[in-house]
C-alpha cells in the first residue's frame, strides 16, 4: 500500500508527528509532504492519504485548505486520514470541522487531535508574544502519543479489514 502524509510544519512539531505516524504504519511505502517545502502529491498515485497541520490563530494553513479544495473528489475515492494539532483542547472540536470540509470529515476513516509541542526558541518575536499571552505557555512538549496509536491503528484496521471501497 502507498501512503501519502501531506501536512505543513512551520516550526517542527507536525512534522515530528508524521514521522510517529510514519514509524507506525505496517506499510513501507510511506511519502512525506511538507507542503510549505514541496509539491503536493498526486492523489491518484497513492492508496491511502493523511492529511494535517497545526491550528495557527485558530486555522489550519492555506496549503492544506487549498490542497483539499483541488482534490476533494479523489481523496473522497482514498482511504483517508485527518488530523490537527492544537494547544486549545476544550475547542479542538471546533477547530477540527473548520479545518476540514464536512464531506472529507465524513468520509475520513480516522480523525484526531494529536496536541501541541512548542519549542519557544523557534518562534519569532511577535509569535512568542502571542503563544505567551493568548496560550499562557511557554513551551513543552504535550504530543498524545496513544492518540497516535489509536490513529494509526484505525487506518491499519481499515487495510485489514478491506472495508473502503474505491
Amino acid at each position: 500500500m502507498k501512503v501519502a502524509i501531506v501536512y505543513c510544519s512551520k516550526h517542527g512539531a507536525t512534522e515530528k508527528v508524521v514521522k510517529l505516524i510514519g514509524e507506525k504504519h505496517n506499510d513501507d511505502g510511506v511519502y512525506f509532504f511538507n507542503l510549505l517545502k514541496s509539491p503536493a502529491p498526486e492523489v491518484k498515485e497513492y492508496d491511502r492519504i493523511i492529511i494535517g497541520g497545526p491550528i495557527y490563530f485558530g486555522m489550519i494553513q492555506n496549503p492544506i485548505k487549498d490542497f483539499c479544495k483541488q482534490n476533494a473528489r479523489a481523496l473522497l475515492r482514498k482511504e483517508l486520514g485527518l488530523f490537527i494539532c492544537c494547544m486549545l483542547a476544550e475547542q479542538q472540536n471546533e477547530l477540527f470541522e473548520n479545518a476540514f470540509s464536512e464531506k472529507l470529515r465524513l468520509h475520513s476513516k480516522a480523525n484526531a487531535c494529536f496536541g501541541w509541542e512548542l519549542n519557544v526558541g523557534n518562534l519569532n518575536f511577535f509569535e512568542k508574544l502571542i503563544v505567551q499571552k493568548v496560550a499562557n505557555s511557554h513551551g513543552g512538549s504535550h504530543i498524545n502519543i496513544p492518540e497516535i496509536e489509536r490513529f494509526v491503528n484505525r487506518m491499519n484496521a481499515i487495510s485489514n479489514n478491506h472495508t473502503v471501497a474505491h
